[in-house]
């Protein structure tokens, strides 16, 4: 399975939380989605897009004929799409935030996309999914509901749909797309999607923060950034070393950090560390152990520098470890092993 085709597990664990709400057992629903308890406390953990379709298919077994993407659309939270939304929540304008929108989506849906074409003075919010999910239809009724409800959100209920459109033909009665959407719906177009009155387009989002904006960006920039990089052949825990070596003399060596540049959360990191044997905690050992004998064969570094770099904040730290690589101090390995 390909970083691709892995989503945050606040997205099922949401969905999970919305169908148990409506009777489904919470049992059927984690071996649905191949979940443990603990999974459903790690919202930033990365679970595989398959638990999304499992779900759902469940639902739509065990809730025949019953409005569930509309329905979920008016119960979601919009911490459901995490990162994402916080991007949108704080982008300048509605342009902004449907800009970064369909940049990041794949974040939280790698089958996802936005498209946004204007048409005079029309907007059409354009979404493409993969055709599981289309032939489902429930699920993209809850894309759409969800995006109309969250835009209304972030312009302080100023933006209403002029019409919201559906290929797929209708499922439930009219008034229910109305009260959900806040516009007719049409179906059987030739497109799905929202339309709105092109000059909500550049509509301030109240409250929206100009610097958090920034920093969300760059976050979510990493985060595409490591989806996107091809898989190497070399082993996980390879990797995990080669990334604290890289940041061992900054002294940055955060498990967090280094899990999200691996494109995984620190939950997935350990559990596939401890799969091979061994955990962050000997990986940076084992680091530090490294370049503790090459920084010793610098004579100009102080016995207390060295233990500053390899991040120790007390020298006895680094000292009892050393004793424990070596069986000696890291002073008396340099008076006799190190060359002058």
């Amino acid at each position: 399975m390909s970083d691709g085709e892995l989503v945050f597990a606040s997205m099922p664990a949401a969905l999970i939380a919305f169908a148990s709400s409506r009777g489904v057992p919470h049992g059927d629903l984690l071996r649905a989605a191949g979940f443990t308890p603990e999974t459903l406390a790690a919202p930033d953990e990365l679970v595989p897009y398959a638990s999304l379709l499992s779900l759902w298919e469940l639902l739509l077994e065990r809730l025949p004929g019953e409005p569930l993407g509309l329905s979920y659309a008016h119960w979601a939270q919009v911490s459901v799409v995490g990162l994402v939304g916080h991007v949108v929540r704080h982008s300048e304008t509605l342009r902004d935030g449907v800009a970064v929108y369909g940049r990041f989506c794949r974040l939280m849906d790698p089958h996802l996309r936005i498209l946004v074409e204007e048409r005079g003075e029309v907007v059409h919010l354009g979404l493409e999914h993969e055709p599981r999910v289309v032939a489902m239809a429930e699920p993209i009724e809850m894309m759409i509901a969800t995006l109309a409800r969250f835009i209304a959100l972030y312009l302080d209920g100023a933006a209403r749909p002029i019409e919201a459109a559906f290929r797929h033909p209708r499922r439930h009665p009219p008034p229910l797309y109305e009260e959900a959407l806040g516009a007719p719906a049409r179906f059987e177009a030739a497109t799905t999607g929202l339309l709105y009155d092109a000059r909500v387009l550049d509509a301030p989002l109240v409250g929206a923060d100009p610097s958090v904006h920034g920093y969300l960006v760059r976050r979510a920039e990493q985060l595409l950034a490591a989806r996107a990089a091809p898989a190497t052949t070399a082993p996980l825990d390879a990797r995990v070393r080669a990334r604290i070596d890289e940041r061992l003399d900054r002294g940055d060596v955060d498990q967090e950090r280094i899990a999200r540049s691996l494109g995984m959360s620190t939950r997935s990191l350990q559990r596939a560390l401890r799969g091979l044997g061994t955990s962050f905690t000997a990986q940076l050992d084992e680091a530090r152990r490294g370049k503790a004998l090459d920084l010793l064969g610098r004579r100009d570094l102080a016995l207390q520098e060295i233990a500053l770099r390899l991040g120790y904040g007390e020298p006895r730290h680094f000292y009892r470890s050393f004793r424990r690589w070596t069986g000696t101090t890291p002073g008396e390995y340099r008076r006799t092993r190190v060359r002058r």
